[in-house]
């Protein structure tokens, strides 16, 4: 979730499971392989034109592409503003290559995508239209969908828009085979509610949220039994996939169990999280945190932006004798050619 910096908007992430039917599944696994093979077919195009010219293909040319790739018969599956949203990432990807020269390392070159790398399958605002529990997606119909209910206070946006609030959708495959549906909503703001202290102090160490409040009570947020439980479930699962024999039936099975129970686990350490960060940042005016995972910290920022409290990050000093660590050097860099140079043994 990210929040809008004029604060008269704030943008909602919310997420549901599809149901298709066997055939609407076929057709969206179909389309999930086709935007794959566009991806890599852009790179290729990309790689091929920057070997012949210096040059790589600029974003109009990639759409064009796409839209010439979209016209053969057997690629006419997937919709309009997914092939066109596969187009812009690998624009974006190369642009923060080329643009970062400094941070190559981090995001690295835009690689060919193996199977199970596949892209999402990108829905635009006016594709998309929720009835009760059903989901239009374009191309594939009416899918039946569960998982809650839609955010509040949805913003009605333009005219082209069939659901109200709604930006954007993504549809994937998560770990388990079950197709999720992503969506982005444009909301109000909440209304602000009045803290009950002035200020709180959040630590975290381990598995273990240590909450005080105006420097008196103490209340200790500790993993549930279930959560315990299902960690232990994941570990044994853990140690059964290491025994199976690679590329066996029986290594197959039990990579999906540890993929289904890792997912469990995920959520339910999130639905911890999100209890004690809402928790905190509706009581406390003034929220100091010390020692806190990246989710944990992510969840207060935004959280707390959305309320009007003030969060102040504590970071602690560095470990004695630990340095900056260095930035490794890509091979075949001009430094390490320079220095190649540099300490070449004179001829004698």
């Amino acid at each position: 979730m990210t929040v809008d910096a004029s604060a008269a908007r704030r943008y909602v992430g919310w997420r549901c499971r599809l149901y298709p039917s066997p055939a609407q599944d076929a057709a969206l696994l179909s389309c999930r392989n086709g935007l794959r093979e566009l991806a890599n077919a852009l790179l290729a195009a990309s790689q091929l034109r920057y070997g012949e010219t210096g040059r790589r293909l600029p974003l109009s040319e990639m759409r064009a592409f796409a839209r010439e790739w979209q016209r053969k018969p057997e690629h006419r599956g997937p919709p309009a503003s997914a092939i066109y949203r596969v187009a812009s990432d690998l624009d974006q990807a190369f642009r923060n290559w080329f643009s970062k020269p400094g941070r190559r390392g981090q995001g690295g070159f835009p690689q060919i995508k193996r199977f199970g790398q596949e892209p999402g399958i990108y829905l635009s605002n006016q594709g998309l239209r929720f009835e009760h529990n059903r989901v239009r997606l374009p191309k594939f119909g009416w899918v039946r969908w569960k998982g809650g209910k839609l955010p509040g206070k949805r913003l009605s946006g333009s005219r082209g828009r069939k659901t109200r609030g709604l930006l954007s959708g993504r549809a994937w495959l998560d770990a388990g085979n079950r197709w999720m549906l992503s969506c982005l909503f444009e909301c109000a703001p909440l209304t602000r509610v009045e803290p009950r202290t002035d200020k709180a102090a959040v630590r975290q160490k381990g598995n273990e949220i240590t909450v005080s409040a105006d420097g008196g009570s103490v209340h200790v947020v500790r993993e549930s039994r279930t959560l315990r439980n299902a960690r232990r479930r994941l570990a044994r699962l853990e140690r059964r996939l290491e025994r199976c024999e690679f590329g066996s039936e029986g290594r197959k099975r039990a990579l999906a169990l540890v993929r289904n129970q890792a997912r469990k686990v995920r959520n339910r350490r999130g639905d911890l999280q999100h209890k004690t960060t809402t928790g905190v940042v509706l009581d406390a005016r003034e929220i100091e945190v010390e020692g806190a995972s990246s989710e944990l910290l992510r969840q207060l920022e935004y959280k707390a932006e959305w309320h009007g409290r003030r969060l102040k990050v504590r970071r602690g000093p560095p470990k004695p004798g630990i340095g900056k660590p260095q930035r490794a050097r890509r091979p075949g860099s001009r430094s390490m050619k320079r220095e190649s140079r540099t300490r070449r043994p004179k001829a004698l």
